[in-house]
């Protein structure tokens, strides 16, 4: 069978017309499509546009690009000191994920952009339960029209970085907040 798109006019109106000449799926069988489709999780009937958009969102995970924990230390006086400030970019699905951890006292700060096609979302910081610490609630921001976002007053340990933004909810693999060994 040749490709669609080398097909002429006239073959593909009649791939078409034998398409249309199809009989429809045996009711038993479109109803166990149905059942398939409502046990994986789908919205019930009386669910929110939230729910339906929630249950829509593509689960992405973004890789890391660059870590200034683990690059090198080279020689560029004053300015290359960045005052413990830790810059880290991300890579998903089209988008990239610049962040900044910047520590303050006793806890750090983390600000970010998301540079993409996305006009709006948000970003949720949860504790990640696998280090062994009970899960601390979770810090949750919606991201401003440059598709940036600040979280303050993140204590040290090791977290993970959820982004929503359009159907796509990015998971950020676990980052450890603190002071990183040189």
């Amino acid at each position: 069978m040749k490709p669609v798109d080398s097909l002429s006019d006239d073959e593909f109106a009649r791939l078409v017309e034998r398409a249309v000449a199809l009989p429809d799926a045996p009711p038993a069988l479109v109803q166990a499509a149905v059942d398939l489709f409502a046990a994986s999780g789908a919205p019930a009937e009386a669910a929110t546009l939230k729910d339906v958009a929630q249950a829509a969102w593509r689960l992405v995970a973004a890789t890391l690009a660059f870590d200034s924990a683990a690059a090198p230390q080279v020689a560029w006086g004053v300015r290359g000191a960045g005052a413990g400030t830790r810059h880290l970019l991300f890579s998903a699905q089209g988008r990239d994920i610049d962040l900044r951890i910047v520590p303050a006292l006793d806890h750090f700060s983390i600000t970010g952009q998301i540079l993409g096609p996305d006009a709006a979302g948000t970003v949720e910081l949860l504790r990640d339960p696998a280090n062994g610490s009970p899960a601390a609630q979770a810090h949750a921001v919606p991201l401003d029209p440059l598709g940036e976002f600040r979280l303050d007053g993140v204590r040290v340990g090791t977290y993970r970085l959820t982004l929503r933004v359009g159907p796509d909810e990015i998971v950020l693999p676990p980052i450890a907040i603190g002071p990183q060994p040189r």
